[in-house]
C-alpha cells in the first residue's frame, strides 16, 4: 500500500491518498498539502491548503472528513505533526526514534509505522504514557500496514507483515491491545493489505501479484481468491473494499483497474429438457479431469473474471483507486502521483467496462508568485509503455491453518503481550538532520494487472 518515492524535480506532488471513506483526497507536495472533497464530478478544487511556510510534505493523512490532519515533512522525517486545518493550528508534534514510513488514522487510533516498530496512539488521549508500541516487528521498509474504520461500537484492527520472507499477516486488536491472529496468506512477501470498513475481512496480495485473497479476520479462513489468467508479475499497491454491494478494487503498475464482486457465483440451472443423468455425468468427468491438472489450472474451473474494470490512459507505478459515492451515485475514482484524478462510471448491477466521465488535474499548494488554475482538465498525450513482461511462477501457497496468538497479558491494556510494551516518554521536539534525498513512503495504492482476473471461492 505504501511505496517509497524518490524526489523528482519535475513533479510537485510527493503523496496522494483518499480518506477512509473515499469522500476526500489529501495531497502532499513540495509546496505543502491540499485537501479535496469529492462533492461533484465536474469540479474538483482544494477545500483547504497549507500556508506558504509549509514545505515538502511527504506524508499527509486526513481523519475521515474532519479537520484533523497528520503529516510528515522531509526535513523532519522522524516527526509527526497533528494539525487542525480549520484553526490553522498544530495540535502536537511527536518525535519518533526513526524515520516515519507510513501513518494511518481511524476513529480510535493514530498509527505510526517505522521499519521495525509500530506506535499506536489514542485519538482521545495523545499523552506519551498512553501510547502503545509493537516492537521488534519484521523489517518493513515500505511501512505496509492497514487499519479498519474503528467506530466506537466496532473493533479496531491493525494489520502488518508478520514476516520479511513470506506473506504472513499479523492482526492486532488496538482496542484491547492484544495480538489477535496470524494468517499465512502467500508464499511471497506481502505487497498490499486492506480491511473492509467493519474489520470482518482482510484482502492481501504478494509481490508476485498473481493472487489476491480475502480472509475472515475472526478465524483466518480464506473466503475468496482472485487469480490472474496468465503468469505475469505486477506490483499491486492498492486494495479497496466497497461496502454495498461488496466489491474489491485492485490497482497496480499497469493500465487496468479491476473490481471484483465478493459473492459466490451462481451455477447455471439446467433446462427442463436436460436430463439429470447427463448433467451428473458431465460433472463427474469435469471433476475427475481436474484432479490430474496442476493446482493453478484446476482452480480456473471455479474462478470468474473481474466484475468490472477500468482502462487508464496511462501506466503509473503510483496509483490509488476506490469507489466513491458522489451525490449518491457510485463512481470509480483513480488518482496518481503524476497529479491526475480520473472519475469513471460503474454499473453496480451488470459490471463490465467503466467509462471515463471526467479527468482533473490535482495540484499541491501553489507558490505565491505562480498561481495556476487547480482542478482544470488536462489530457495525456504521451503514455508510458510497460517493459517486456517478466514471467514468474504463480503464488500457489496452500491455505494453512491460521495461528491464533494466545497472549499472556494480565490486564486489559495488554502490557505483557510478547513483543509489545508501553514506551518511555519521547520529547516533542528533537534535532534531526534533514534528508532531502530520502526515499519516503508515498501512501499511494496501486492497480492490478491489465488482464482479466479469475475468481475462486474456497476453504483453507
Amino acid at each position: 500500500m505504501n511505496e517509497p518515492r524518490e524526489l523528482d524535480s519535475s513533479n510537485n506532488i510527493l503523496y496522494v491518498n483518499f480518506n477512509q471513506t473515499a469522500t476526500a483526497i489529501t495531497v502532499g507536495a513540495k509546496t505543502g498539502y491540499s485537501l479535496y472533497d469529492l462533492n461533484t464530478v465536474n469540479e474538483v478544487i482544494p477545500t483547504s491548503s497549507s500556508m506558504d511556510t509549509l514545505k515538502d510534505v511527504c506524508i499527509a493523512e486526513r481523519s475521515f472528513s474532519t479537520s484533523l490532519i497528520a503529516y510528515v515533512k522531509l526535513e523532519k522525517p522522524r516527526n509527526l505533526f497533528l494539525f487542525h486545518h480549520l484553526k490553522d493550528t498544530i495540535i502536537t508534534e511527536k518525535s519518533f526514534p526513526n524515520t516515519i514510513l507510513s501513518v494511518k488514522l481511524n476513529r480510535q487510533n493514530i498509527i505510526v509505522c517505522l521499519e521495525d516498530s509500530i506506535f499506536i496512539m489514542d485519538v482521545q488521549d495523545l499523552k506519551d504514557e498512553k501510547t502503545h508500541v509493537i516492537t521488534n516487528t519484521p523489517p518493513n521498509p515500505k511501512g505496509l500496514i492497514a487499519l479498519n474504520y474503528g467506530a466506537q461500537e466496532q473493533p479496531s484492527f491493525l494489520a502488518y507483515p508478520g514476516s520479511s520472507s513470506i506473506g504472513t499477516v499479523q492482526i492486532f486488536d488496538t482496542k484491547e491491545r492484544l495480538a489477535k491472529i496470524t494468517i499465512p496468506a502467500h508464499n511471497g512477501v506481502l505487497a498490499a493489505l486492506a480491511f473492509d470498513g467493519v474489520g470482518e475481512k482482510i484482502a492481501t496480495a504478494s509481490i508476485k501479484g498473481t493472487v489476491i485473497r480475502v480472509f475472515s479476520v475472526a478465524k483466518g479462513e480464506i473466503l475468496f481468491e482472485f487469480r490472474r489468467g496468465v503468469k505475469r508479475c505486477v506490483e499491486i499497491s492498492c486494495l479497496y473494499f466497497c461496502k454495498d454491494p461488496e466489491l474489491l478494487c485492485v490497482a497496480s503498475n499497469t493500465e487496468t483497474i479491476h473490481i471484483f464482486k465478493l459473492a459466490v457465483p451462481e451455477l447455471p440451472q439446467p433446462s427442463e429438457e436436460e436430463t439429470e443423468g447427463w448433467m451428473e455425468m458431465f460433472g463427474r468427468v469435469l471433476t475427475q479431469s481436474a484432479k490430474y491438472l496442476p493446482t493453478q489450472m484446476s482452480d480456473v474451473f471455479t474462478q470468474q473474471r473481474a466484475f468490472a474494470y477500468v482502462y487508464l490512459p496511462f501506466v503509473s507505478e503510483s496509483t490509488i483507486c476506490a469507489i466513491s459515492y458522489i451525490n449518491k451515485i457510485p463512481y470509480v475514482v483513480v488518482a496518481s502521483l503524476e497529479g491526475f484524478l480520473y472519475i469513471y462510471d460503474i454499473n453496480m448491477e451488470l459490471g463490465g467496462s467503466c467509462h471515463l466521465v471526467k479527468q482533473h488535474k490535482l495540484e499541491g499548494p501553489e507558490p505565491p508568485d505562480s498561481r495556476r488554475s487547480i482542478g482544470s482538465l488536462k489530457s495525456l498525450k504521451d503514455f508510458k509503455k510497460l517493459p517486456n513482461d517478466t514471467n514468474c511462477d504463480e503464488d500457489t501457497t496452500p491455505c494453512l491453518e491460521p495461528e491464533i496468538v494466545k497472549s499472556n497479558s494480565e490486564d486489559s491494556h495488554g502490557k505483557n503481550v510478547p513483543g509489545v510494551h508501553v514506551p518511555e516518554l519521547y520529547a516533542s521536539e528533537s534535532n534531526h538532520s534533514s534528508c532531502n534525498d530520502l526515499n519516503v513512503s508515498n501512501g499511494v495504492q496501486n492497480s492490478c494487472e491489465g488482464l482479466p482476473l479469475i475468481f475462486n471461492q474456497g476453504k483453507p
